[in-house]
């Protein structure tokens, strides 16, 4: 049976995180110096469910006398964001893109 997409791209950050000369900095240079404003909204929206999966496994972890420092800043995160924007509003809505005025349009070259 084929792997998905998810699979595929989980497994390659995973060994890339695993590695002792990877940069979690650089990397998060790249994505948000070079890819495009869809880019990075995809990527939040990946950052918000990894803490909201992360404060699982924190409770579940904790329960179990075990943690690390990554589970807690989920935990906080986690924290934060309902706060701020409520448990419903936690939630990505998917946003109409909107038509540019070519004029402000910007293009690769610009940067």
């Amino acid at each position: 049976m084929a792997k998905s997409n998810e699979t595929k791209v989980a497994e390659k950050l995973a060994d890339g995180l695993n590695d002792a000369t990877f940069s979690p900095a650089v990397l998060a240079n790249i994505l948000t110096t070079y890819y495009p404003i869809y880019t990075q909204d995809r990527l939040m929206e990946l950052v918000k469910h990894i803490i909201k999966y992360n404060k699982m496994r924190m409770e579940n972890e904790w329960d179990k006398g075990n943690t690390s420092e990554g589970l807690l800043m989920a935990d906080l995160l986690d924290d934060v964001l309902t706060a701020k924007y409520g448990a419903e509003a936690y939630e990505f809505q998917n946003i109409e893109s909107r038509t540019r005025d070519p004029k402000y349009a910007m293009d690769e070259d610009s940067f």
